[in-house]
């Protein structure tokens, strides 16, 4: 760290990194819900190929000298994903540091939430793609997020959160399954409680008449580097430039391991009619 302005340095790279990489720690919601992959900080390029395998078997019995009757199917699919490079900008004057140093940490952790709001809106964009699909009506309940794991076909439970918008706290917490947080029982920023055990969390980012169901399986954070900080300076006019920059990508790599859950839309039969006394 630097210790005066004579080298027209506040603070090292690293000192910086380490500052934005705590505010993202502690500010991050959607990183609790995702799988963080870093295999492509040892490996050249910048795409991603997954394969989603399928197999298609059944165990047989055979008498001796027999084979096999029919074979196993085992098929994959491919898809690719590019890394993206998201960086930012802020700048600060000599002059403004002298009057108030605090400029400094303020562009810090308005840089950080930036980083945290594009990555929750990752994180939501590709749970959202999912395909797997339910339904409710009126109001969210249990029952509704049994029928969707019932859609997951999971035989380990473990690690199953509910995702729901801040306009269905009221309805969840009437359900009777419904037990509200206590300390040590967070386990998800934004967690409210849990539904005979599986976390429940809020967030206005999950669109209107929408529950999500899912594990960490579902999402993926591939990081390609770390959050670093570059520094760059006009002297003459005295201008410092920070630049927090992050590479990788999200993607929704396993469409079986979340469920999007929407309200199902009223017909004509169901529809309130509105009557009004004759006067």
């Amino acid at each position: 760290m630097s210790t005066g302005f004579s080298q027209n340095v506040v603070y090292d790279n690293e000192v910086l990194e380490n500052k934005i990489a705590d505010i993202l720690e502690t500010g991050l919601d959607a990183m609790t819900f995702m799988t963080v992959d870093r295999d492509l900080q040892h490996n050249a390029g910048m795409k991603k190929v997954i394969h989603t395998y399928t197999y298609e078997g059944a165990v047989e019995a055979v008498a001796e000298g027999q084979a096999t009757t029919e074979k196993a199917k085992l098929t994959f699919a491919e898809k690719e994903y590019v890394v993206k490079v998201k960086q930012e900008e802020f700048e600060y004057t000599d002059e403004q540091f002298m009057k108030d140093p605090m400029i400094l940490e303020a562009g810090l952790k308005g840089a950080a939430t930036s980083m945290v709001n594009d990555l929750n809106n990752d994180f939501f964009t590709e749970i959202a793609k999912t395909t797997t699909l339910s339904t409710y009506s009126n109001a969210i309940k249990y029952d509704d997020i049994v029928d969707a794991i019932a859609k997951m076909n999971l035989e380990d439970e473990t690690g199953l959160f509910v995702l729901i918008n801040p306009k269905q706290k009221a309805e969840i917490r009437k359900d009777p399954d419904f037990k509200a947080s206590r300390m040590g029982e967070i386990i998800h920023t934004g967690q409210i409680g849990d539904i005979s055990g599986i976390p429940v969390a809020v967030s206005k980012k999950v669109p209107a008449d929408t529950v999500f169901v899912a594990t960490k399986e579902a999402v993926t954070c591939f990081v390609k580097k770390e959050v670093e900080v570059e520094q760059d300076r006009i002297k003459n006019k005295r201008i410092n430039s920070i630049i927090p920059r992050k590479v990788g990508l999200v993607a929704l790599t396993d469409s079986t391991k979340a469920v999007k859950i929407t309200k199902e839309a009223l017909t004509d039969s169901t529809k309130a009619v509105k009557i009004t006394k004759e006067a």
